[in-house]
């Protein structure tokens, strides 16, 4: 049996590290597929990325330094 996983599907980078840790927990081989991004998809992340820092939406580095004390 072969196992086929589309990651360009799974949106959540810790459902992604979620399930290949399971599958390589359970010894389960897989075959995963990537899609390259395209032009236009790769000028969208960057927009939406310029949108987040325009609304504030980001951390500094200082900020980064004290959450990451509380883990």
């Amino acid at each position: 049996m072969e196992l086929i996983i589309d990651f360009d599907n799974i949106k959540d980078p810790g459902k992604k590290e979620w399930l290949l840790n399971t599958l390589k927990l359970m010894g389960i081989g897989y075959y995963a597929t990537e899609k390259p991004q395209t032009l236009a998809q790769y000028d969208e992340d960057l927009d939406a990325g310029n949108a987040e820092i325009e609304q504030g939406d980001f951390k500094t580095a200082e900020n980064l330094k004290i959450e990451a004390r509380k883990w």
